[in-house]
């Protein structure tokens, strides 16, 4: 049985970005942003070209264009230096390293996956009928070639059979087509881009609310910005008074517990060890910690307790989707988790690298487009005063965002850069004119 909370999932459409948040109880639990300036790879289709195969390394790299792709473990069916290799970016590239790519992927649809390099069926066990369940499985048999996979998921539970079967065709001409463009060759090149987050969120079940917004109105109604903020604090408070810090490292990510504030700590350490367990998951998840991570436990006076906490976090990483590991206690008495890294964690995408805790340029900039349409009403001419580094960025990769809000106020923003403000302050108010100057 799914214990799992019912999902809110807000979208909000806003010049040059798109972002998603999803909800459980009220509380955000993940973040996805889109940036018009900003191509993303993950999750796209490209045919490679084979740059090297390192035994020692027990890899493959590849050209994917502008970036390396890096491919672990070495295929059975390989071709030369200089061929091509169809495979699925699995996370960006970071710094010096190359984009994780895979050879074994899916063409997903909503309610049905086709997997090309394996064979066989599988439903989703949510279907539970087996009058549906054999419709289906006669439709697998008489659509899909015995040399490709298929997978029909649980969201298909509610969708009638020709819903299914369409999607199915289209998948498997989607394949053909992909097939098509493999034969011409010309690698690198990008064969299917990488999935629209608006279109992703048609995969979640029946119980899922979903609400569209624009401008960042529906982010302000759930205080979902605050949130936001509080889940990039290197420290946060709980339940009781407990104290979590989060040190994200290059290489690792340490979490140590504070239990001065704690006052049931001794009293009730089974509850202690449940509440860290289920906090410590969910900011790994919405925070989007990957690598190693060491959990630096409390002591406690039985062993048990710390046991307790083992369990609890492997249970709650059973039920989910987030490829969280938990491995055991390392000798020096901390918990060792691990991660794949398949994005940037939630700081590489909000704050700068040159400082502690300022957003990006663009993060500010993206906000002030934002608060340009939502508070410019009844302002003629708006201006936005704010730093030389936010209008840079205006004047350079969010220029058509800016012409998009341009053309919504129906007139252009002017401009006034005020040497004294950093780039995440700025304001908006009606422009002054000069003496003399006329309005046309």
């Amino acid at each position: 049985m799914n214990d799992k909370p019912p999902q809110h999932i807000i979208i909000d459409q806003s010049p040059g970005e798109i972002r998603v948040a999803v909800l459980e109880l009220g509380r955000l639990s993940n973040i996805y942003l889109e940036r018009e300036h900003q191509s993303s790879l993950r999750g796209a289709l490209i045919l490679g070209k084979l740059q090297a195969v390192k035994k020692e390394l027990n890899a493959v790299f590849l050209d994917l264009g502008h970036v390396v792709g890096y491919l672990e473990g070495i295929p059975k069916s390989l071709p030369a230096e200089g061929g091509a290799l169809l495979v699925e970016v699995l996370s960006e590239p970071r710094g010096n390293k190359g984009a994780r790519v895979t050879d074994k992927f899916m063409v997903a649809g909503i309610l049905v996956d086709i997997n090309p390099n394996e064979s066989g069926y599988a439903i989703s066990r949510a279907i539970k009928s087996k009058g549906k369940r054999a419709a289906i499985r006669e439709l697998l048999y008489d659509l899909v070639p015995k040399d490709i996979g298929a997978f029909v998921k649980s969201t298909a539970l509610n969708s009638d059979m020709q819903g299914l079967e369409e999607e199915l065709k289209e998948l498997l001409s989607s394949w053909e087509r992909i097939q098509s463009e493999i034969k011409l060759g010309g690698q690198p090149k990008m064969i299917k881009p990488s999935p629209k987050l608006v279109k992703l969120t048609s995969g979640y079940d029946e119980n899922t609310i979903i609400e569209k917004g624009k401008n960042g109105l529906l982010f302000d109604k759930f205080n979902i910005d605050v949130q936001i903020s509080n889940a990039l604090e290197p420290t946060i408070k709980i339940k009781g008074g407990i104290v979590l810090i989060f040190e994200e490292m290059e290489a690792l990510t340490a979490i140590d517990i504070d239990l001065a504030s704690f006052k049931t700590a001794q009293s009730h350490p089974r509850e202690l060890a449940e509440t860290l367990a289920k906090e410590i998951f969910w900011q790994i998840r919405l925070r989007k910690l990957s690598g190693v991570i060491l959990i630096d436990y409390p002591r406690a006076k039985s062993l048990r307790e710390r046991e307790h906490f083992f369990e609890e976090l492997k249970k709650i990483a059973s039920r989910d989707e987030s490829n969280i590991t938990i491995h055991g206690w390392t000798r020096t008495g901390l918990l060792e988790v691990t991660k794949k890294r398949l994005e940037p964690s939630l700081r590489e995408i909000f704050i700068s690298k040159n400082s502690s805790q300022k957003p990006l340029v663009e993060i500010s900039a993206l906000e002030a487009l934002r608060k340009l349409i939502t508070n410019s009403l009844g302002i003629a001419e708006p201006q936005l005063v704010c730093a030389r580094e936010l209008k840079t960025a205006f004047m350079g990769p969010l220029r058509r965002a800016l012409d998009e809000v341009n053309g919504q106020l129906g007139v252009s923003v002017d401009f006034q850069v005020d040497p004294n403000l950093s780039h995440e302050e700025f304001y908006i108010h009606a422009r002054k004119r000069k003496k003399n100057e006329k309005q046309l």
